[in-house]
């Protein structure tokens, strides 16, 4: 009987999220524990075809993380908190020692992509949580550019693409690249 790491209290019950992919599910929070075991597999054998019928979710739909450290419904560890991508500030819980993933209401449909394409599980790598904290990184560079420069902003993006394309220009180009660092 495992107990959801959202409410703590509400017993999981078995779901399907697709066919052929099963996980358990809270009946109060909505929230799913996914197995990587689980889903490794359901790859493995060729089941990549549509996802089960969920509501259609409109393009904007931002789904609240839930806050705090959440305890594996198995073996009651800490889970470790992972962010899908740098746009999204969900993250997904992971248990690296059952490898479970706890996914809260609503973050089914943000990883479904990545879900046909395989490329769920490399949300628990270094190199893609580096990625992502690199395009914050990258986003947060470009909110104070644009702070800085105000309406000119846009005008100098264009002018440093133009640089770029320009073949005999491209050294005074690293030289500015050097000098922004």
């Amino acid at each position: 009987m495992a107990l959801c790491p959202q409410c703590d209290h509400s017993v999981l019950v078995h779901t399907l999220l697709t066919e052929n992919l099963a996980g358990y599910s809270c009946g109060k929070c909505l929230g799913t524990l996914v197995s990587l075991v689980a889903y490794r597999a359901w790859r493995e054998h060729g089941a990549r075809g549509p996802l089960k019928d969920t509501a259609v979710a409109t393009p904007d739909l931002d789904p609240a993380d839930s806050n705090g450290a959440k305890k594996c419904p198995k073996c009651r560890s800490l889970m470790s908190k992972y962010r899908i991508s740098s746009d999204k500030s969900n993250r997904l819980d992971y248990c690296p020692h059952c490898e479970e993933i706890w996914l809260d209401d609503g973050e089914w449909e943000l990883v479904e992509g990545l879900v046909i394409t395989g490329d769920f599980t490399r949300v628990f790598t270094q190199n893609w949580q580096y990625a992502v904290r690199a395009g914050i990184t990258d986003a947060m560079e470009e909110l104070r550019l644009r702070g800085v420069l105000g309406e000119d902003y846009e005008r100098v993006v264009q002018f440093a693409d133009w640089l770029q394309t320009q073949p005999a220009k491209s050294e005074i180009v690293a030289r500015l690249q050097r000098r922004r660092r």
